[in-house]
């Protein structure tokens, strides 16, 4: 009996738990498909979120680009609109800014005159063109159109009126090219591509394939082409799009299912399309699904799991956040300020945020206050900008376009572009100077970055031969054509024996080890070089000023180091090789006018140490 109780209630145990494991599984399936529903509705949220911004920023971007053509318009205003001649001179004084590929001036029957002078195809029976003039207000052209040389453009156009009371406007064209890399910041990981349609469907811009410009044909017709089949929400989307709706639709084709989310980009009735791999969504939720069926197989742990899957939707949604964060930072980089300077008025006058610039909202300053408080900022290195500012607004010359580094209010200095021009009276003296500053920091070091990755030996890290002669000959013939200088040239004794018996590798191994030691023994401000082999080559620049006796005195310490510090023993088990250096000098001025001179002459030094038992340096003329 004692032994059928305990089966009983054994048998009674085991169903209550396999009724309490199913009721459990039942809740928690329940509650996987809310959570994945939830988190499915979510990432669509998330990823609409991260597409208006991205519209804001593009159109924002497209809002400096008008202001810049708005502030153009002022050129004009005293010229006749009507004597092509006219036309021609005034914009032939003024340079293009912005990204456009061109600007031109057109006065109301359409006559077009490019910043070259060149005639373009008249624009009287354009659209945009005709609209600007009617509304008075700025229009962007409503497809691509095809300039004089067939290249595909968007254009924007702002009308203005001269004092004689003439119609006409500014007209900017952006290239297909620059189209897509204003529509090229990577957001969602990288994965998604866009299109920009009309209103009637047509493509603007496709920025999948940078090299490749599909524009003007319909964009439901051209998804189908590429899916390689049908797929009956495509209509549904064409008709969201003629009616500035927004939505969301997924398309299957050979490159897997993908997502369509678009939304009105608020220009022209256009619509953004985004195109995302469907996966971008079902990777974000696995991890989700798999702490859920973990649960589902463990009920002791179900609130830690739980936990969990709270962790992984933060950690999920973390990629669009910082995607926004991207584009926020991106909105904050990409502003332009427009100025106006007024030489009568003395006051200088700012649209657009200025906090950037000067750490305040303030729009208005008077030219004595902006000098004292913020040339100051100017980096010392690009001081001589001052000049050029003064020349320029004073009517030394019309136009103005440079870089230059600006400290910032946090303190940390940030490339800075500033373009202008001078704006005549009648009397044909400069009564204004208007243009625009833009922060171009980020494209400037990447520029730099890859400036320097091509100027760089890639066995030594010092600058390879040719840019280490374009270098020493620019700055020979400019900043340092009132300066002493010094051309050392560099020269490894035995280094051939380290390579025949030593092997390549330690000969590489000896290579890089001379070039720590000749970044060692000169300064950041010297340029070091290697020509090759083992051979290199230094431009010591010295300070503006400085006698030929104390240039000689550093010159004979430098070149006493370079031979104490460049010998050095390399061996392995059954070899051992004594390397050494043989060191040839001329000094610019006094031995040469030019690098080629100076060259030659060092290299004539060193050939005459190498003559003499090698091991020593020889400065030209010198005994």
């Amino acid at each position: 009996m004692q032994r059928d109780r305990v089966i009983r209630n054994i048998s009674v145990g085991a169903i209550a738990a396999v009724a309490m494991a199913l009721v459990v599984t039942f809740f928690l399936v329940g509650f996987q498909r809310k959570m994945m529903n939830l988190l499915s509705e979510m990432s669509l949220q998330n990823i609409a979120e991260t597409q208006e911004l991205y519209a804001e920023t593009l159109r924002n971007k497209i809002k400096d680009q008008f202001k810049i053509l708005e502030s153009q318009t002022e050129y004009f205003l005293d010229v006749d609109l009507n004597d092509s001649e006219a036309v021609r001179r005034r914009a032939k004084s003024l340079i293009s800014t912005g990204q456009f590929l061109r600007i031109a001036v057109v006065n109301e029957d359409g006559v077009a005159i490019d910043y070259n002078g060149r005639s373009l195809p008249n624009m009287k029976n354009k659209d945009y063109f005709s609209d600007a003039l009617l509304t008075n207000f700025r229009q962007v052209s409503n497809q691509i159109e095809l300039d004089e040389r067939l290249n595909p453009c968007l254009i924007l156009t702002v009308p203005f009126t001269t004092n004689q009371g003439q119609k006409g406007a500014v007209a900017g064209f952006f290239s297909y090219g620059i189209l897509q890399q204003i529509f090229s910041l990577p957001i969602f990981s990288g994965q998604s591509y866009f299109y920009l349609v009309a209103k009637n469907g047509n493509i603007l811009l496709y920025n999948k394939e940078k090299g490749k410009a599909i524009y003007n044909i319909d964009v439901c017709s051209y998804i189908e082409r590429a899916a390689g089949m049908f797929n009956a929400d495509l209509p549904e989307m064409k008709a969201d799009i003629e009616k500035s709706r927004s939505g969301c639709i997924t398309v299957n084709g050979g490159e897997g299912k993908k997502l369509f989310s678009y939304a009105p980009l608020k220009i022209n009735e256009w619509t953004l399309i985004t195109v995302l791999p469907y996966t971008y969504i079902v990777n974000q939720q696995r991890q989700i699904s798999a702490l859920v069926y973990i649960l589902l197989a463990s009920v002791a742990v179900t609130i830690i799991i739980f936990f969990f899957i709270i962790y992984a939707i933060a950690k999920s949604s973390a990629a669009i956040k910082k995607d926004n964060e991207r584009l926020t930072i991106a909105n904050n980089q990409a502003q332009t300020l427009i100025f106006e300077y007024d030489l009568h008025d003395g006051r200088v006058d700012f649209s657009g945020d200025t906090s950037f610039m000067f750490g305040t909202d303030r729009k208005s300053y008077p030219i004595e206050f902006f000098r004292s408080e913020y040339y100051t900022r100017i980096h010392p290195e690009d001081g001589n900008l001052y000049e050029r500012i003064r020349q320029a607004m004073n009517g030394g010359s019309k136009n103005l376009s440079a870089e230059f580094r600006y400290k910032g209010f946090s303190g940390v200095y940030f490339w800075v572009k500033l373009s202008g021009s001078s704006v005549f009276d009648e009397k044909g003296n400069v009564s204004k100077f208007i243009g625009s500053i833009t922060n171009v920091n980020s494209q400037v070091l990447r520029e730099q970055e890859l400036r320097n990755i091509a100027d760089s030996d890639r066995l030594s890290s010092l600058l390879n031969k040719s840019a280490f002669e374009r270098r020493s000959r620019e700055y020979l013939a400019r900043d340092g054509k009132e300066r002493i200088s010094a051309l050392i040239i560099i020269d490894l004794d035995n280094f051939k024996e380290v390579n025949d018996n030593l092997g390549h590798m330690t000969g590489d191994l000896a290579i890089q080890d001379a070039a720590k030691k000749i970044s060692l023994i000169f300064s950041e401000k010297d340029f070091l070089g290697r020509f090759g082999g083992d051979e290199f080559c230094v431009l010591m620049r010295f300070d503006e000023g400085l006698s030929e006796e104390i240039a000689l005195k550093i010159i004979n310490s430098k070149a006493s180091d370079l031979t104490r510090s460049l010998k050095e023993d390399y061996f392995n088990e059954e070899h051992s090789v004594s390397v050494s250096a043989s060191v040839g000098i001329s000094i610019f001025p006094y031995d040469g006018k030019g690098y080629e001179e100076l060259f030659q002459i060092a290299d004539q030094a060193l050939y005459d140490v190498k003559q003499h038992g090698k091991d020593g340096f020889k400065i030209a003329g010198m005994p």
